[in-house]
């Protein structure tokens, strides 16, 4: 099946130092209009969306019926992290109307099909008063747009932007403790302010990564998976075996965490 992969770019001249491009996956398995279920896959700085994390959650979520969107950021010497954070919050902003109109087409449709099926039903038994509006079907849970945000190291700072929002988002080795090589010293706030009524998180990370706390982790969700001895890639250095059973844990919780949305 083949589906249109050409990059949408929310207005390019808009940051100095960074050029965001969001792609429809490649391999999808169906059309943005005949789902309900949307995901943008996000990336950590030099952690692209083909790395094992983020390559296996769009591979599992593509074959729970998501569709997903992925996004690059090309990024020059100079940028530093207030640029790249309002960057992906306005990534954030195109891609969840765009997601939204979408799977508002995906419920319509999905409705019009049962509007059908009713009314031949109703035709076939004349002697029943099972006569319904066809406008009272039209919305049900399970017809409403499921948005879902995957971040990873650099993208989890989109997280009070996109909770704001209300979106669920799987945060991946979130940044909790500040990048020494950061001069803001941006964090996640933790507890995050006005987010009571938001989504809670996921959150997965390793007990080795210098940029996560798992006090503060448990101030944002009570889906906190931690990975002993795993670093900044939820890998352990010299063990390919605990660092491939991580990867699937990691990709499992992820889709466990879709199913609840």
């Amino acid at each position: 099946m083949k589906h249109n992969t050409k990059s949408t770019t929310p207005s390019m001249n808009e940051w100095r130092n960074v050029i965001p491009a969001l792609t429809p996956w490649g391999k999808n398995r169906v059309k943005p209009e005949e789902t309900v279920k949307h995901v943008l896959i996000m990336p950590g700085i030099g952690y692209t969306v083909d790395r094992p994390l983020l390559y296996w959650a769009s591979q599992a979520l593509a074959a729970e019926g998501w569709y997903v969107d992925r996004l690059a950021l090309t990024l020059t010497e100079d940028v530093e992290f207030p640029e790249m954070i309002s960057c992906m919050e306005r990534v954030i902003d195109v891609w969840k109307a765009k997601s939204v109109a979408r799977a508002t087409i995906a419920a319509q449709h999905a409705s019009d099909n049962r509007d059908t099926d009713d009314a031949q039903d109703s035709a076939a038994d004349a002697g029943s008063n099972a006569s319904v509006d066809s406008g009272v079907s039209s919305l049900t849970p399970d017809s409403a747009p499921k948005l879902l945000v995957v971040t990873k190291s650099l993208s989890t700072l989109s997280f009070p932007h996109a909770a704001r929002e209300g979106l669920h988002v799987a945060l991946l080795t979130p940044v909790l403790n500040p990048p020494p090589f950061d001069v803001h010293k941006s964090v996640i706030p933790a507890p995050l302010p006005g987010a009571e009524r938001a989504p809670k998180p996921l959150i997965c990370a390793g007990t080795a990564d210098p940029y996560f706390d798992d006090a503060k982790a448990h101030l944002l969700t009570e889906r906190v998976c931690t990975y002993p001895d795993a670093n900044h890639s939820i890998e352990v250095p010299g063990d390919w075996s605990r660092s491939i059973d991580y990867l699937k844990d990691v990709t499992g919780r992820i889709v466990e965490y879709s199913r609840t949305i």
